[in-house]
């Protein structure tokens, strides 16, 4: 039966009930989970957040163990950027036909699926990695596996929260990403010097393997899915507020990439100017840069919870453009006292990864529902896939001889100029979504 709308002309009573008028295509006010399903959704993010941290467990290693795979792989920095960036290539070739899938597919078997070809791949590493090929053959294949974890979960949490709090929830969940990549630090940090890099690259692919049987307990029980198709579907891309929000997207994994892949390699190097051995200083820099990343946990949260508050784009312009200014001058500090490192790169570390809820809130908000998968795949495909190649770039600019300005320069003007185009948001005219109950 149609009705007719003043505004819209003749609409089903089926449409009629559900359409919203927003202020802002972030501000989206949607009714879709009652307080048994958030109860559930509660108990599910425990177990999902776990299984993504011990998933990405052994990510880590290759930036940590870079001087020492530099020595003996007689390898470039550009070379062993690749290394580093392969486990993202991987991943963003993977979305492209996993997250797809998601539409159509329980995402418990694509989780529980992604977190046993990663942890194969890890262990694979620590004995097959002989130089700078082989290993970035298995970054691919754990990269594959990383794919089915991340954003099928971040898919679940955000489906299954209460619309006001969803930009907390999803931070809540995406928090796991950095403690996990903290805490690769910290663990090789910690491996390298009783163990070498192969033998901390055994422990960590081994206790990664716990991801598995974790993400087959937290995911059961979850509804079919229910999206119209099973392949990545293009037309989401006539949104141009999406569009600009995977274009900032991909500032940001730029910029946090070439942090993840230099920032241990830079403490080293002013660990080495302080009299360190190789070894010595890689393992130190590592602790400390785990302890600088960690600090990305509550920053991601709280970016999720603010973004609540004041808005998806004024959140994630305020981080874009507080952590990009830093990256612009972070390389300046090698040379300077150490508690002054630590105080800037404490902020760096928490700034650079605040926007990073925001803008996975965003995607899932944005796409028409039964195309989210779509969505986070475009998303994820260009983030991860473009964003790559930041630890490339900054590779090649350190072998210019530009020393460590170069590299967190080339990291910051990127994320600030992929940001500046959510300004646009403000003047735009309010939007039409549907309640996805």
């Amino acid at each position: 039966m149609y009705l007719w709308n003043s505004e819209y002309g003749f609409v089903s009573r089926h449409l009629e009930q559900r359409f919203i008028q927003l202020a802002h295509p972030f501000d989206i006010k949607i009714n879709i989970g009652t307080d048994l399903q958030r109860e559930r959704m509660r108990s599910r993010s425990f177990p999902l957040s776990a299984t993504l941290a011990l998933v990405l467990l052994p990510s880590q290693l290759p930036a940590a163990a870079l001087p020492l795979l530099r020595t003996e792989w007689n390898a470039s920095s550009a070379e062993l950027g690749w290394v580093v960036s392969a486990y993202l290539l991987g991943y963003a070739a993977a979305v492209l036909v996993v997250l797809p899938l998601t539409d159509r597919v329980l995402p418990s078997r694509v989780i529980a699926l992604g977190a046993l070809v990663t942890a194969i791949a890890n262990l694979g590493f620590a004995f097959a990695a002989h130089d700078v090929i082989t290993a970035s053959a298995l970054r691919v294949i754990s990269g594959f596996g990383l794919a089915g974890v991340y954003m099928p979960g971040v898919r679940l949490v955000a489906q299954s929260s209460d619309p006001a709090r969803r930009g907390g929830a999803v931070g809540l969940y995406v928090a796991a990403f950095y403690l996990g990549g903290s805490l690769s630090f910290l663990a090789t940090g910690l491996l390298l010097e009783p163990f070498g890099w192969r033998g901390a690259a055994l422990v960590l692919g081994a206790v990664g393997l716990a991801a598995v049987p974790i993400a087959a307990i937290s995911t059961r029980g979850i509804p079919e899915a229910t999206g119209e198709r099973a392949h990545l579907d293009l037309r989401v891309l006539r949104n141009a507020p999406l569009v600009r929000t995977i274009a900032a997207y991909v500032g940001h994994s730029w910029e946090l990439f070439i942090v993840r892949a230099w920032l241990a390699a830079f403490l080293a190097a002013a660990f080495a100017l302080r009299g360190l051995s190789p070894t010595d200083a890689s393992a130190t820099a590592s602790q400390w840069a785990a302890l600088l990343l960690a600090l990305g946990v509550p920053g991601v949260f709280i970016g999720g919870w603010l973004s609540d508050r004041v808005g998806r784009t004024r959140a994630a312009l305020l981080y874009a453009l507080g952590s990009g200014a830093i990256s612009i001058g972070f390389g300046t500090l090698l040379f300077a006292p150490w508690p002054a490192i630590v105080a800037i790169g404490g902020i760096y570390g928490a700034l650079v990864a605040a926007d990073s809820a925001v803008y996975s809130t965003a995607v899932t908000e944005l796409a028409p529902a039964a195309r989210i998968g779509s969505a986070q795949a475009l998303q994820a495909v260009a983030g991860f896939g473009i964003g790559s190649l930041g630890p490339v770039v900054a590779g090649v600019a350190l072998d210019l001889g530009s020393g460590w300005v170069g590299p967190f320069l080339v990291a910051g003007v990127v994320g600030i100029a992929t940001a500046l185009p959510l300004a646009l948001a403000f003047r735009e005219r309010p939007l039409i979504r549907f309640d996805r109950a």
